[in-house]
């Protein structure tokens, strides 16, 4: 049996993307931890609010749909199947309630977020109750799916692979199958050491996997029909415009995260592959005794699909926390674009140099190469990248105050007209910022803001 120190170093060898799943799984468990405390952080904002708690709940679910392949990430192999028989319900169980709970509290949205078309559902007893017995009834569904066997991971394996032998099964659970067999044989004689897993694939759970986006679609509708009525003076309620446009950007990049992956998934690798792909596929073209351009090309794709969920779920995350808390935490929009500019750029220069590598190792046979040239010359234009991303990232996390620091600012922006503030200058500031309810580190900051702007002019 595999040891825990040679799965993690064979995971980030040419063979395994150079660790590219890998990253992919650990980062998608700092997502679910983000998502939570980000969730707690939205809750303690307001916690009387029930868009408050609303928002919180989905959060965390969001995390969990993010967290699909974090069993993966942590000592996959034989030796620990006790700890993959735990994980095992957190990847299928709870993932799948969390995707049905999304499901239910984007059909909620207009109990939330007013729409004229929908205003009979703008009322405050369901809002009060929506938010906990959503995923209440998101698990009684589940558990009722989770009889039938189109929505039951009932039978997996593990294959063993010893280099110049040929593969063998041992059970994980269930019963032994005649696909089992099939797969062993594709892969032929094993060309290096492994173990992996190759389980049943329900038709029912990708059913709601791959549904996902279509929810998420009319979620998006539901929130842009609420910002359209609030710009037409026909939603006097959504009295936080900047708030609803936040969540309507966090939604269009999560549901276009979430088309690519189900165009990528349903339509693009399954023209390559000459019909459905799922993960038994993924282990055959990464495990294969000699794989081809093509199946070298369709795993880095599938990979690379599993890295547009999480991603897609952080940056609506993300966004959603901009919407509740621009407004009690001043200064947010400004770490919340600088985040987004380090991950787009990090994630770039991993893509980048996988690729590179990948490109490299089909010419010369030396992988390795085409990725630290891909890497140096990243670093090279990394000032024009960053910029580009600053310029990206202001267009939809925009600066943005609150009535009493637009308020403020005007004050200070007339007593700067000459460039000085006197003594008396100062003294009214002060008593603008005391009337306002402005501590001095907001009135700081408001100040250097605009003296900053003035530099720019």
């Amino acid at each position: 049996m595999k040891t825990g120190w040679e799965f993690y170093s064979e995971a980030f060898n040419a063979e395994a993307l150079f660790g590219f799943r890998m990253l992919i799984a650990w980062g998608s468990l700092l997502i679910l931890l983000w998502c939570v405390a980000l969730s707690a952080l939205v809750w303690r904002a307001n916690s009387k609010s029930y868009e408050n708690k609303f928002m919180s709940v989905l959060l965390v679910c969001e995390g969990i749909k993010a967290s699909f392949i974090v069993s993966s990430g942590i000592l996959y192999i034989r030796r620990y199947e006790w700890l993959q028989d735990i994980l095992w319900v957190w990847t299928i169980d709870v993932f799948f309630v969390a995707h049905i709970t999304t499901v239910i509290l984007y059909l909620c949205i207009p109990m939330y977020y007013r729409l004229n078309k929908l205003s009979f559902m703008y009322k405050p007893l369901l809002r009060s109750h929506a938010w906990y017995i959503a995923p209440l009834l998101a698990l009684s569904i589940y558990s009722v799916l989770r009889g039938h066997p189109d929505f039951y991971v009932a039978d997996a394996a593990w294959v063993v692979c010893t280099e110049g032998s040929a593969a063998t099964l041992d059970m994980w659970f269930g019963s032994h199958q005649p696909w089992m067999d099939e797969t062993v044989a594709e892969l032929g004689t094993c060309a290096y050491d492994f173990e992996t897993t190759i389980t049943s694939q329900p038709i029912g759970l990708w059913a709601i996997a791959l549904g996902s986006p279509l929810i998420s679609l009319m979620a998006l509708l539901f929130i842009r029909s609420s910002l359209r009525s609030y710009a037409s003076g026909d939603n006097p309620d959504a009295s936080q415009n900047l708030s609803s446009r936040s969540l309507y950007i966090g939604f269009v990049g999560k549901v276009v995260g979430l088309i690519v992956w189900m165009t990528l998934t349903a339509v693009l690798l399954p023209l390559l592959h000459g019909g459905p792909v799922t993960f038994v596929d993924e282990t055959i073209w990464r495990y294969g005794a000699d794989p081809t351009t093509l199946d070298r090309l369709k795993y880095f794709l599938w990979t690379g699909g599993l890295l547009l969920t999480p991603a897609a779920i952080a940056f609506e995350a993300m966004m959603f926390v901009h919407a509740t808390l621009n407004d009690t935490v001043f200064g947010i929009d400004n770490n919340l674009r600088k985040a987004f500019r380090t991950a787009v750029f990090t994630g770039l220069g991993l893509v980048a140099f996988i690729i590179g590598s990948e490109a490299m190792e089909s010419v010369v046979g030396y992988g390795m190469a085409g990725g630290i040239m891909v890497g140096l010359a990243l670093l090279a234009i990394r000032r024009p990248i960053l910029n580009i991303l600053d310029r990206v990232s202001s267009r939809f996390i925009p600066e943005s105050h609150t009535p009493e620091e637009t308020a403020y600012l005007g004050a200070y922006a007339t007593a700067m007209d000459d460039l000085i503030i006197t003594k008396e200058e100062r003294k009214l500031l002060q008593t603008v910022a005391s009337a306002y309810g402005l501590d001095s580190q907001t009135v700081e900051k408001l100040e250097s803001e605009y003296d900053a702007s003035l530099a720019e002019e």
